[in-house]
């Protein structure tokens, strides 16, 4: 089973209704191939996690690479592990001002009870720095 892990950056301003169309498409397009993951936007950036079959990753991740509605992509993580996040063909969460507790909600909870035992511990402490510095980048 392939990881990769990736960041990128957006517009702070991105509507809803984007969002809720990359999560769409993404969650649409994921089962079919069999990637499971999250994704995390919070002020101006993504995280993302996709796990699955080395092909079906790397057609993915290609793809996801030219979308433009983001941009500066880097790969902070890209190896062949079991797979961490089950069922999920794409978590999301997206934090904001009002409610910059979501990403910690969704590490300490919702990770810990779904990620599958014996899950690498540097998703979980990405999924933390990356809340943690773009949190920092909003004050």
């Amino acid at each position: 089973m392939r990881q990769l892990l990736y960041v990128s950056n957006t517009s702070r301003y991105v509507s809803d209704a984007i969002l809720d169309d990359i999560l769409a498409s993404s969650r649409k397009n994921n089962v079919k191939v069999g990637i499971t993951g999250v994704l995390l936007y919070i002020d101006g950036g993504f995280m993302q996690v996709l796990e699955g079959e080395g092909p079906a990753v790397t057609e993915t991740f290609a793809r996801i690479s030219t979308d433009k509605r983001h941009w500066n992509t880097n790969v902070l993580l890209d190896r062949n592990v079991p797979r961490a996040f089950g069922d999920w063909s794409m978590g999301f969460t997206r934090i904001t001002k009002e409610a910059d507790s979501g990403v910690f909600a969704l590490s300490e909870d919702a990770l810990h009870g779904r990620l599958k035992p014996g899950a690498p511990a540097e998703i979980l402490t990405l999924l933390r720095t990356f809340y943690r510095i773009n949190a920092l980048q909003k004050v």
